[in-house]
């Protein structure tokens, strides 16, 4: 009864958001439509974006504007299953939107890593992260070199990850990134117990458990097959952090000499054997659709629960992604059939 009266606002007000989310069909429609400026028509009767979208022409919707008003639509609702929750279910989103302050900093990253300031589209969201995160907006637009970016970062917690970084020899754009991503991995794992409640925590550990390990069985794969790297170096690559991945099974993944043998290691592990479709060559799209089902699965057997929040935020982050892939789709002319396998793919 506890976990009902304690959860049952924010999962209300989550399940009539849930009723806005783009649906396949709706993408199908979205990725048959002729123009950028006729999805731009399209998503305007969606309440959810109609407020972002309002104010940019069509003709001025590249890439990086359309990501930065989808990211808005993001955080406006963060914020709003913010202010629905109590004390202690905030402890997990004031640590959750650690994954949004990384994205940020990854793309500020990119410009001053070739000497430049990052694009103002990148910041329209300023205010959320100036109220709701520990970096400075303002500090972070006017960055053209890593010294200035480790100055803006200077009094928050990736300040000595990127330190590190900049200390040794020649250090590149992936460095920096990949630092960022194994400091956000292995610090989340480790903070669940502290963040999450009691009620919530198995469901949470499963959700965050199988993201951890279907990421490092596609880290391994393109390791291995695209870049051609040594076991060592693999090993290097992967996430600290094993949820249902024994030891000895990430061994033999590493060590697997061919696409053959690493597709039956694959299918000895406990996700082969749950999902016969998962192979070699489709990894990413797998780790996808594996992750949503975990979590709808804990979410529905916990529904007043922070599975229900973590959830939420994971479809709403995914739609993101797709969203934009759609758009790309329809820019670039890509067939409606064939825009709608990558979609679904993703």
């Amino acid at each position: 009864m506890g976990s009902l009266l304690s959860y049952s606002g924010v999962v209300t007000k989550i399940r009539a958001m849930e009723k806005h989310l783009i649906s396949d069909d709706e993408f199908r429609e979205i990725v048959s439509l002729p123009s950028v400026p006729a999805i731009e028509a399209y998503l305007m009767k969606n309440p959810r974006y109609a407020e972002e979208f309002r104010g940019f022409p069509a003709e001025e919707i590249h890439r990086g504007v359309l990501e930065s008003i989808l990211g808005c639509t993001v955080f406006r609702d963060y914020v709003k299953i913010f202010h629905f929750c109590s004390t202690e279910q905030r402890k997990f989103l004031r640590k959750y939107v650690r994954r949004y302050e990384i994205r940020l900093l990854k793309k500020c990253l990119s410009f001053v890593c070739q000497g430049n300031a990052p694009k103002d589209s990148m910041f329209a969201y300023g205010d959320f992260f100036d109220r709701y995160t520990s970096l400075d907006t303002k500090s972070l637009s006017a960055c053209t070199s890593i010294a200035d970016l480790l100055h803006a970062i200077r009094d928050t917690e990736y300040a000595p990850v990127l330190g590190r970084i900049s200390e040794t020899p020649d250090p590149q754009l992936f460095d920096y990134a990949t630092a960022l991503d194994m400091y956000h991995f292995r610090t989340g794992w480790k903070d669940l117990a502290k963040i999450v409640p009691k009620d919530s925590l198995e469901a949470v550990t499963a959700g965050y458990g199988t993201k951890m390990d279907m990421l490092n069985l596609w880290y391994i794969h393109r390791a291995r097959a695209f870049y051609r790297m040594n076991e060592a170096e693999t090993f290097a690559l992967l996430i600290p952090v094993r949820f249902k991945l024994r030891k000895e099974e990430i061994e033999r993944l590493v060590g697997a000499d061919s696409e053959e043998e690493f597709g039956k290691a694959l299918a000895d592990t406990r996700y082969g054997r749950k999902y016969p479709d998962l192979a070699p060559d489709n990894l990413e799209g797998m780790y996808n659709t594996i992750c949503r089902k975990v979590l709808a699965e804990q979410a529905k057997k916990n529904p007043y629960s922070v599975a229900a929040i973590y959830n939420y935020l994971y479809l709403r982050e995914h739609e993101e992604y797709r969203l934009t892939s759609a758009v790309e789709c329809v820019r670039y002319g890509v067939k409606p059939d064939e825009a709608m396998k990558m979609i679904l793919s993703l």
